[in-house]
């Protein structure tokens, strides 16, 4: 009896925290992986990628938000997950079917789904390890928006479909590629581990305001960039760690004075 009032009273403290600030960013996720579906079907591949990237932005700072006012919950957690499930699995692989597999029939579809399959499983795994994960600034394999943010750059920098084997091949192999970084253990740095609260000094503020001019100015080649190295900065640096501990090992012992200084 004393066990089902426990597990009540939880489920019932855990339905009350619904925060206004980050429920709105998660729906707001959702919102747009819906329009880039649609886009999808109507075959608007540009427009498709753009609304993936208005969905990681709401994710984004739906995470943000949520550290910055000190509104996590269960609910919202779980709320966040359903919506990165649609906008940053199901929409991408479907625009990557239509956008580049279609010509490929059965072969496309099986490619589509081994992407959205790496992504759930990646979803998956995060829900399981982050209550128990101290370390924030950085991730286990590579996000699904941030795979989802390098597919649509893509498609976004290149939006009229591929029809030619070679490319068809291309996309197929990195479909396989992205979704073998998802499930990896290679660990990515997490580039939004930061508070809304918390002060920076002008070369941070300065890179803050490059960054945002060339977002601006020259849209889709900076998107295409920076999601590539953003790809590409696991494997590389897994690599480099490899051939190189000595330079890490003093890299990581810099960055902990550092960070005990602050």
């Amino acid at each position: 009896m004393n066990v089902r009032m426990k597990v009540r009273d939880r489920v019932r403290t855990s339905y009350r925290d619904i925060y206004l600030l980050p429920s709105f960013c998660s729906l707001g996720n959702l919102f747009f992986g819906f329009l880039s579906l649609f886009s999808s079907f109507r075959g608007r591949y540009a427009w498709a990628g753009f609304w993936v990237i208005c969905a990681a932005t709401m994710d984004a700072l739906d995470g943000i938000v949520a550290r910055s006012s000190q509104t996590h919950s269960d609910f919202g957690r779980e709320l966040d997950s359903l919506a990165d499930a649609v906008s940053f699995g199901a929409a991408p692989a479907i625009l990557l079917y239509f956008w580049a597999l279609q010509g490929a029939r059965t072969a496309g579809l099986f490619f589509s789904f081994v992407y959205l399959a790496a992504g759930v499983l990646r979803l998956a795994r995060y829900n399981v390890r982050s209550a128990a994960q101290p370390d924030r600034r950085f991730y286990t394999g590579l996000t699904i928006p941030s795979s989802s943010m390098f597919l649509s750059s893509i498609v976004f920098f290149h939006p009229q479909p591929l029809d030619d084997r070679r490319s068809v091949l291309l996309v197929a192999l990195l479909a396989l590629f992205l979704a073998f970084c998802m499930v990896s253990t290679i660990p990515y740095r997490n580039f939004l581990s930061f508070n809304l609260r918390k002060r920076i000094d002008l070369r941070t503020a300065l890179l803050i305001a490059i960054l945002i001019s060339a977002l601006i100015f020259y849209p889709k080649i900076f998107l295409v960039s920076f999601f590539t190295v953003n790809v590409l900065s696991g494997p590389v640096t897994a690599l480099a760690r490899r051939f190189a501990p000595k330079a890490f090992r003093r890299s990581a012992k810099k960055e902990v004075s550092l960070k005990k200084a602050d």
